[in-house]
Formats: C-alpha cells, sequence, structure tokens
C-alpha cells in the first residue's frame, strides 16, 4: 500500500509540474488558466496532505525507537 501512495505523490507532482509550466508558458487562455490554477491548488493540498501523514509517521518511529532504546 505504501508504494501506491509513492506512485500517486509522484503522480500528482508530476500533474502540478505540468501545470505550472502551462502557466509560466504565458499560452494559455484566461478560462483554462484559472481551470489550470484551481486543479494545482487541489493537488498541492492533496501533497501537503500525505506530507504531513508522513511526518507524523516518522516522528511516529522515532518515538518507538527512543521508548525502545
Amino acid at each position: 500500500m505504501a508504494e501506491s501512495k509513492a506512485i500517486d505523490y509522484r503522480k500528482l507532482s508530476n500533474q502540478l509540474d505540468e501545470i505550472l509550466e502551462q502557466l509560466q508558458s504565458g499560452e494559455i487562455d484566461i478560462d483554462d488558466a484559472i481551470a489550470q490554477y484551481e486543479r494545482g491548488m487541489e493537488i498541492v493540498e492533496q501533497l501537503q496532505k500525505y506530507l504531513k501523514e508522513a511526518q507524523n509517521k516518522v516522528a511516529k518511529v522515532k518515538a518507538d525507537f527512543r521508548a525502545n532504546s
């Protein structure tokens, strides 16, 4: 299951990179830019959630390690 999450993280990160490239190109019309911006913000939220979960897991592993040392 962790492998699936890693793939999803990479996939989302790549999608965000593509959106940023489109927005920075200046060759996108305003309606598409707004839609891409909204999608980008959704992706950022998902990535932040994933990273927070990973941070919590690392903190738990550290705490368990210290408790068992």
